[in-house]
């Protein structure tokens, strides 16, 4: 098993700790280095002090939601790829997802 770190830092963003820890601990096992946020609003503000090359948000949070996450990170860095995850699936806003810039839109669990 390879030891090295991939070359990608990963946002989590999800609110519920114990899936966002998961999460987190999950990639951090495949090796890729990981930040979290446990709002859309604090994953914004990660944003601002260091960049990122994915993000992965949970669709349904208190606040701003992960498809609202979406629009902001479209406009604000409109080449960074994000993946929202969502317990509650429906097609219609699975697809909107990818057409407004979600590189993929997975149901809970996984």
């Amino acid at each position: 098993m390879s030891t090295t770190m991939n070359t990608g830092l990963i946002l989590v963003v999800e609110d519920d700790l114990d899936l966002r820890e998961a999460l987190c601990d999950t990639l951090e096992l495949a090796n890729f280095a990981v930040m979290q946020a446990d709002a859309a609003e604090a994953a914004l503000a990660s944003l601002e002090k260091q960049s990122v090359d994915m993000v992965v948000s949970d669709v349904n949070m208190g606040g701003m939601s992960g498809h609202e996450l979406l629009g902001c990170l479209q406009q604000k860095y409109p080449m960074l790829p994000v993946l929202l995850i969502t317990a509650y699936g429906d097609v219609s806003h699975a697809v909107n997802a990818m057409r407004n810039g979600a590189v993929d839109y997975l149901l809970k669990p996984f």
